[in-house]
């Protein structure tokens, strides 16, 4: 990650010095049925792709992706989960294609050397992946 000990155009400097390979670019769910045009649909991610894609771009090797998995089929899960595909039976893989639940291309691109977590909820840490691939790497930073 950068070494700069600012904190970007209005060069203040960062409290705690500069940030180095213990830092980690978390970059979570930019896919393409965020992008595309699907009930899932995010307006503000052709915004934030382009610094996304260089802050990538400028560390791959410090770089995690997480992907959203959704349910196969519609009524798949459990308890407010099934509730939840039933709702949205057009996000699930069986009705948008494999393909849909990719990284975005201009991110997609940095995989490997940078990394991707597959996740089936929301929040990257609830399935127990990341905390122990954070620690393996002595992480202790996380853009």
């Amino acid at each position: 990650m950068p070494t700069e000990t600012t904190t970007g155009q209005d060069q203040t400097p960062l409290p705690r010095g500069p940030i180095g390979r213990s830092c980690i670019h978390l970059c979570c769910d930019m896919q393409r049925m965020f992008h595309d045009r699907t009930d899932w649909h995010t307006p503000w991610m052709p915004r934030v792709l382009p610094r996304t894609r260089s802050l990538a771009a400028a560390h791959p090797d410090q770089t995690i992706f997480t992907r959203f998995i959704p349910a196969s089929r519609p009524g798949e899960g459990s308890g407010t989960w099934q509730r939840y595909y039933q709702r949205w039976e057009s996000m699930t893989a069986e009705r948008m294609g494999p393909a849909m639940i990719d990284l975005v291309p201009e991110l997609a691109t940095f995989v490997p050397p940078a990394q991707v977590i597959d996740k089936h909820v929301y929040s990257p840490w609830m399935e127990g992946k990341l905390h122990p691939l954070l620690q393996d790497r002595g992480i202790d930073t996380i853009l």
